[in-house]
């Protein structure tokens, strides 16, 4: 057995050349060779004859009803990583489902001094005759040592940690809790536990609630009953947790007596054996992993603890940036909210809600320039509160900020269709921008206006045109063309309303 590829030259050459389809790995390597026959068996074409274990990952694996298999439970990867596997699995081989057989004699685990391992392929229908009981004799079947089993279990568990952080990475808030609830299923069934969980704190670490669980057939689930339990409730765990960062109990009936508030929870849920580590964000503790053993007791080992928090320090991992990415998106949509603020207020009058005179410029022209590409007509009214000033200085500036909002509500009843604009053009003046609208529609406007205001009854005494608020208007619509420019408008509209005002105010002209 070769213990390092580097030290004989022509190995790659000789492995490129057995008629078996092989894959070659070397665990201080990332990279997985690949010889012709694999290559050709699973459709790679590589030049540098190396795969990856994403690009392994992609091998789609069927169980014998045509299920896909997990990529925690790939056959393929398992046994590249050193697992034993006895199962009959569908090995999709370039979109062609094929029959294979990955149990011993089939995929074969060798271990070198230098920690390689081989896996070699065989397809079922190049798999030779099974022999006859009568005619064979079945030779024994070494057990492997000690050593080798620890190597396997090893590898075995390094590569499932390849691929749980490979499920969790960048993973979406929408897909976490499924990947978190797989992490605990690979966790579980891998150091044989019957429960193994995930419990979450509060911000000051008075609270905990179990958030993901996965259970043994057979396992009673508490998840649901595990919300919201108080520091109180079980105190001497919740100072074991936050002061060791694991809580390690092989034996329930033989906890100290103050910790008969657990004793009694844990023998509750039938737990004989528990093992919590605790999940860090950075140097805050966020809640802690674990594992239960129900149908017997466990002395936990410290292999037990390091697997266990690996997994837990991934889910921190996990948990942390997709809060990291939830807050910044949240961040995002405050600034794109504030922004939409800023622009509502820079385009808007404070006092009265309606368009400004910076944005009522920017619709007109809009509308100009549209109104001379569809032929239609556009409308625009001017309209001047008559006899302003003597009402400010009788009622006060207050009542005339008050008139103002007033005179703006009744122009926002007729500005609702797409493209009209109600605005404040100067102190009391206010402009209807209506596209689509003649000079017959404008008029019929301007007088429903002058109804709604009329109906405010706001008391002017100052007024010598009637004893409530009036407001002047003028008229102008025009089929704009190229050569139309908002200056033109706002002249005849102007002129319009100056007319109006001579004629005694209260008054509404079309200019034509």
């Amino acid at each position: 057995m070769v213990t390092n590829s580097d030290a004989y030259p022509h190995f790659w050459a000789i492995l490129d050349r057995l008629p078996v389809a092989l894959l070659y790995k070397e665990s201080a390597k990332a990279e997985i060779f690949a010889n012709a026959a694999a290559r050709s068996l699973l459709g790679k074409t590589l030049p540098d004859k190396a795969l990856s274990l994403p690009q392994l990952s992609e091998i789609r694996i069927l169980d014998q009803h045509g299920n896909k298999i997990s990529l925690l439970s790939n056959p393929l990867l398992m046994a590249l990583g050193g697992t034993k596997l006895h199962q009959q699995v569908l090995l999709e081989v370039q979109g062609t489902p094929s029959l294979y057989m990955l149990q011993s004699d089939l995929v074969k685990l060798q271990f070198s001094l230098g920690n390689t391992i081989i896996v070699t392929l065989s397809p079922l229908q190049n798999l030779p005759e099974p022999r006859s009981a009568q005619s064979d004799t079945v030779q024994p079947v070494a057990k492997p040592s000690a050593d080798i089993a620890q190597l396997e279990e090893a590898l075995a568990f390094d590569k499932l940690m390849s691929l749980i952080s490979t499920e969790l990475i960048n993973v979406s808030s929408e897909a976490l809790d499924q990947h978190i609830e797989d992490a605990l299923a690979a966790l579980g069934e891998f150091c044989h536990a019957d429960r193994s969980y995930i419990f979450q704190f509060n911000h000051d670490i008075s609270e905990m609630s179990n958030t993901h669980e996965w259970v043994r057939d057979g396992v009673t689930a508490h998840k649901e009953n595990l919300q919201q339990i108080p520091e109180q409730a079980l105190p001497y765990f919740f100072e074991k947790i936050q002061r060791d960062h694991i809580f390690a109990v092989s034996d329930v009936s033989k906890l100290p007596a103050e910790a008969a508030s657990e004793q009694q929870e844990f023998e509750h849920e039938d737990i004989r054996s528990v093992l919590c580590i605790a999940m860090l964000a950075g140097q805050q503790l966020i809640g802690f992993v674990g594992c239960d053993m129900v149908a017997r007791q466990r002395n936990w080992t410290n292999n037990d603890l390091r697997r266990i928090k690996l997994v837990g320090e991934m889910i921190a991992n996990s948990i942390q940036n997709v809060n990291y990415r939830v807050s910044l998106q949240q961040i995002q949509q405050q600034l794109l909210s504030a922004n939409q603020e800023l622009q509502k207020q820079a385009n808007q009058d404070g006092l009265t809600g309606l368009a400004n005179r910076r944005n009522f410029d920017e619709k007109l022209l809009e509308e100009l320039q549209r109104s001379a590409r569809s032929k239609l007509p556009l409308g625009l009214i001017l309209l001047d509160i008559d006899l302003f000033k003597p009402y400010n200085d009788h009622y006060g500036h207050q009542a005339g900020d008050a008139a103002l909002q007033q005179v703006a509500t009744a122009l926002k009843k007729e500005a609702r269709r797409q493209g009209e604009v109600a605005a404040r053009y100067g102190g009391e003046e206010f402009a209807l921008v209506l596209p689509d609208s003649d000079g017959k529609a404008c008029l019929e406007v301007a007088e429903r206006v002058q109804q709604h205001i009329k109906a405010l009854q706001i008391r002017h005494c100052q007024s010598d045109v009637a004893d409530y608020l009036t407001v002047s208007m003028g008229c102008y619509s025009v089929i704009a063309d190229k050569n139309t420019g908002p200056e033109q408008m706002l002249q005849h509209a102007d002129k319009a309303l100056y007319q109006a005002k001579a004629a005694g105010r209260n008054t509404i002209v079309t200019d034509d």
